[in-house]
């Protein structure tokens, strides 16, 4: 399935470690989700950028070198895993629109109804591509823009319009703008993990990680407080969090972490048995899913539950 990544800082950091050298980076991870690879990020100035790629991370040199010399308070980055849509640039996450990076990993059937309010909203022409997640980036701008460009608003609006109305298999997203940082997980269907570290003291040692294959290390994060969002514990620290069923996860410019559970259970909820082959084939990799079990059973403890 589809990987997701987010990263806040107190200061513009690069996230080598997470996207390139922790035992189970982004890199590793896309060795299963090699349908694109996307970073968006925010500069000195505020303004958002994406840059994307429909090819797989850990066999694109420009991806190593953006996640070595990129540095941000805030980003986001997305390795693809197609369910069934094109393998194009157009269908490769993150999305930019309005000023709002979006990636999302799941399935969410795109109804008609759900194009007409895109387009009521006026955003339908943001929509390029062919995948459900877009046309949710596009709700979202839409409901953002009809909240007054107040994205927490948007948000809300938004996901709780599509649980009313659409069929749904998971909605885990993040979401960023003006480096504040949202993370969804609903239903439970998908995994999304959080991690908040706080700069130096006892936390030193994670940053110079190893597994049974890798050892790696990382000077520019060891004295930033950060905050990093994952489908998966990216290491082997007790620190990760499974957020819960139904979790909004905020990260504010000042990098205060908040949470709530605002949100229904879909009204329309999706099996895996009622998606199609390339549709449930991106949701289930045999492979994958055993070695999350067992990074899980690794992690699980107290240090999983609510620490933001």
């Amino acid at each position: 399935m589809c990987r997701l990544f987010a990263l806040h800082a107190d200061r513009p950091v690069t996230a080598r470690f997470w996207l390139l050298d922790a035992p189970y980076s982004l890199a590793h991870q896309s060795q299963f989700n090699a349908d694109g690879t996307g970073i968006g990020w925010f500069d000195d100035e505020g303004a958002p950028h994406v840059q994307k790629r429909p090819v797989a991370a850990h066999s694109s040199s420009r991806y190593a070198r953006i996640a070595s010399d990129l540095r941000s308070r805030a980003m986001i980055a997305h390795v693809r895993n197609s369910s069934g849509t094109a393998n194009d640039l157009v269908n490769t996450h993150p999305f930019l629109m309005d000023g709002i990076i979006v990636a999302h990993n799941g399935v969410l059937r795109v109804t008609d109804e759900l194009r007409g309010r895109v387009r009521e909203l006026g955003a339908g022409h943001l929509v390029e591509g062919a995948t459900d997640s877009e046309w949710l980036a596009a709700l979202i701008a839409g409901e953002t823009s009809a909240a007054g460009g107040d994205l927490h608003a948007g948000l809300i609006s938004a996901i709780s319009w599509v649980l009313e109305r659409v069929p749904v298999y998971s909605l885990n997203l993040v979401v960023a703008r003006d480096e504040h940082l949202y993370a969804l997980r609903l239903p439970e269907t998908n995994e999304l993990w959080v991690r908040d570290r706080p700069a130096g003291g006892r936390n030193d040692d994670a940053l110079h990680q190893a597994s049974d294959t890798l050892r790696a290390t990382s000077a520019d994060l060891r004295d930033v407080r950060s905050v990093v969002i994952a489908s998966e514990p990216m290491d082997d620290s007790d620190q990760w969090r499974l957020l819960d069923d139904g979790e909004l996860l905020h990260v504010s410019p000042s990098g205060e972490v908040s949470s709530q559970t605002p949100f229904p259970q879909p009204a329309h909820r999706l099996g895996i048995e009622d998606l199609g082959l390339s549709e449930a084939a991106s949701q289930a990799h045999a492979a994958e899913a055993k070695e999350r079990a067992e990074r899980r059973a690794k992690v699980a403890g107290p240090g999983t539950r609510r620490a933001a």
